[in-house]
């Protein structure tokens, strides 16, 4: 929710309630990225703005939001770590930072829904093309965990 630019020897740092909209290049998939400060219900009649990442615009957008969680890991190699002098065989745990996605829905009536994954939330989001959204995730075996299947769901939606 902070962005940081270094404009020469000067790092400047801007909140999500400074900023409207900006866009950045990433080398590792060699295109640009948008993102917007949108107003997002956290509690009842309680809106703030969050960043979130554009990923398809129209009729219905598709936004995104990255988040790095922690993960435990169990190994059961040997642990030389462990007391005594010979290996411990026993479980020994790790953490792994892995990125995790939350994907949201903006309506053309501006509201931000948040989408769990759920295909009855999806065919709700899209109702008035409940049908031919059905056959087409059907046709093509959309899977609603893959961020690429999503998008696609999505476009096609917009497209029809």
């Amino acid at each position: 929710q902070l962005i940081q630019v270094k404009v020469d020897n000067t790092i400047k740092a801007f909140s999500n309630r400074n900023i409207y909209y900006f866009e950045i290049f990433d080398n590792t998939i060699e295109d640009y990225r948008q993102f917007y400060s949108l107003l997002y219900e956290v509690g009842y009649n309680y809106n703030v703005p969050v960043l979130f990442e554009m990923m398809i615009e129209g009729k219905l957008s598709l936004l995104l939001r990255e988040r790095i969680v922690a993960e435990t890991t169990q190994s059961y190699f040997p642990s030389y770590y462990a007391y005594g002098i010979m290996p411990s065989f026993s479980n020994n745990y790790g953490y792994v930072n892995k990125v995790k996605y939350d994907y949201f829905f903006l309506t053309q009536d501006g509201k931000i829904h948040r989408f769990k994954g759920k295909k009855k939330d999806l065919y709700k989001m899209m109702e008035d093309k409940y049908d031919e959204i059905k056959k087409y995730m059907s046709d093509k075996k959309i899977n609603l965990k893959k961020m690429s299947d999503l998008a696609k769901i999505v476009n096609y939606y917009n497209l029809i």
